[in-house]
């Protein structure tokens, strides 16, 4: 692993993957400490306190600095909504987590010590992400923001007993999955109004939009393969007026982007993007719940510096 005199600052959510973040950061401990790389740690302590700790980090130091969530990625959406003010941040993460689309699709590190050599490296990337409003509250998204089933799932996910179990054995994404597969059964999909770039899009029974700004969505679910990090825009993919057997199939073919081909699921591209549904559906921006029912983002082009395989 190259040495570079440069402190790494780490931000540790012990509760990401039923504590399994925490394996992730010992390992990735011994590795720092067998190579002496300088580096500091923070824990977290409750929901938010990623942010605050991001925030604090970045306002005592001037020169870049490279600091890496060790979570899933409601860690690094927190990570990311910290750093957006310190034009000197540099992000990274390590796969703690449930989900960890962040490191499948943009950082694309395979092992802890893939990610640690990355660190070390002196090449970084700045990248779009979204910015969203909702309810007269802001945020920000750096994987995708979605309004329908996917939501949905995600807030069960969040508070179901199975997470603990899947994650335990290490197939925490695995969860998602079985979710969606209870859910459609009982989701009942209303009618959503999409505007992209200022056109007008009523669509009937929606089962899911999704704003993506990198291909993985749900855990590794490869909702949008022609999404890229860089172009200014995003692509917006719409599930509708489908039957849910139908829909298995949608699930199935998306491992290989069949599901584009599909009539009734549209996509789109854009840089400002609205969605209202006149009822109480569910918003989730990186797969945590921000809101319901009506919610406006908008592309900010190379807003964030990250470290990312070439």
């Amino acid at each position: 692993m190259p040495n570079l005199n440069e402190t790494l600052y780490f931000i540790v959510n012990p509760m990401a993957g039923n504590g399994g973040s925490m394996k992730v950061w010992e390992q990735a401990e011994g590795m720092l400490k067998s190579d002496v790389v300088p580096y500091k740690v923070f824990f977290t302590e409750e929901k938010g306190h990623a942010f605050r700790l991001t925030e604090e980090i970045l306002s005592r130091t001037a020169r870049e600095t490279r600091i890496i969530a060790v979570g899933g990625d409601g860690t690094i959406n927190e990570m990311v909504n910290g750093a957006l003010p310190f034009p000197h941040a540099i992000i990274g993460a390590l796969a703690g987590g449930s989900g960890n689309d962040y490191v499948r699709g943009i950082q694309q590190t395979k092992s802890v010590e893939e990610a640690l050599r990355l660190f070390q490296d002196n090449a970084s990337k700045a990248i779009d992400i979204g910015q969203y409003e909702t309810d007269g509250r802001f945020g920000y998204f750096v994987n995708s923001l979605g309004m329908g089933v996917d939501a949905e799932i995600s807030a069960e996910a969040d508070r179901s007993p199975l997470k603990k179990w899947f994650n335990l054995v290490k197939a925490g994404k695995l969860i998602y999955l079985i979710l969606f597969l209870k859910t459609i059964f009982t989701y009942k999909p209303g009618d959503m109004e999409l505007i992209v770039d200022g056109k007008r899009h009523s669509l009937k029974k929606v089962w899911f939009i999704v704003i993506a700004n990198q291909p993985y969505f749900g855990g590794g679910i490869k909702i949008s393969p022609q999404s890229k990090l860089d172009d200014g825009r995003f692509n917006v993919i719409a599930v509708h007026d489908i039957a849910w057997l139908k829909l298995l199939a949608v699930f199935i073919t998306v491992l290989w982007g069949g599901h584009l081909n599909i009539k009734n699921v549209v996509s789109f591209t854009g840089n400002m993007i609205k969605m209202k549904n006149h009822g109480s559906v569910k918003i989730q921006s990186d797969g945590e719940i921000v809101g319901v029912e009506e919610v406006a983002a908008e592309v900010l082009e190379g807003k964030i510096h990250v470290m990312i395989k070439d």
